[in-house]
């Protein structure tokens, strides 16, 4: 028996506007690591990583990539954005 099983985008124990939510936070997060003063960068890191805890636990890989591409980020975005908040 085939099995009809496909990788979807998914959230796990997070409705989707809650998902859509922490991802308009992330992108303002963003926005003030590269553009805010020394005191809302650092603010930001400390909220950017313990919200990134949160979206890793509850979204698979394909919820990522797909909100990469409706984002059209390309991959020196990606560095650029890992390297942000590292």
């Amino acid at each position: 028996m085939l099995n009809n099983f496909t990788m979807e985008p998914t959230t796990h124990g997070l409705e989707p506007i809650d998902a859509a939510v922490m991802m308009k936070k992330y992108v303002a997060l963003l926005g003030l690591i590269n553009y805010g003063n020394v005191e809302q960068k650092q603010q930001a890191k400390r909220e950017i990583r313990e919200l990134d805890n949160i979206i890793h636990y509850h979204l698979n890989s394909l919820a990522f990539d797909a909100a990469e591409r409706k984002l059209g980020f390309s991959e020196d975005d990606l560095r650029a954005l890992n390297k942000a908040v590292s």
